[in-house]
């Protein structure tokens, strides 16, 4: 009767760890979960700016192209007459000019570098089992 108590108090224990370690399972994949997700939005974002600025650099220069033709066009013209109308009709844009000034803060600046830099992705995947 007392090692049938024992065996059945040791099979109740063993169905308690493993309960509890399907919990602790569980709640790690949860966590491990929703950092990807936040790694995958912060990527995203990453490559969003990215594209953005791509397609902002692809405009300023077809614009500055577009410019140059437009006041090489004007120069051959054979008359003075003809190339003030030309450039009446034909309206030019402003030339844009990329900043040649740093307007990002010496913090923001570091820490954008640490982040490229980190090869590990230390920075960027982070453990938030603490939380």
């Amino acid at each position: 009767m007392v090692i049938a108590k024992e065996a059945a108090l040791k099979r109740v224990r063993l169905e308690v760890r493993q309960r509890d370690a399907e919990a602790e399972n569980t709640r790690m994949k949860e966590v491990e979960k929703q950092q990807q997700e936040k790694h995958n939005e912060l990527i995203g974002q990453l490559k969003a700016a990215e594209a953005r600025n791509r397609i902002r650099l692809l405009r300023i220069r077809y614009n500055n192209v577009r410019n140059g033709e437009l006041e090489q066009m004007i120069a051959y013209q054979p008359t003075s007459i003809r190339a003030v109308r030309l450039q009446a009709l034909v309206p030019q844009k402003n030339n844009f000019l990329l900043s040649k000034t740093d307007n990002m803060l010496k913090n923001d600046r570091h820490r954008i570098e640490e982040i490229i830099d980190d090869e590990e992705m230390a920075t960027t995947k982070r453990d938030l089992t603490c939380i």
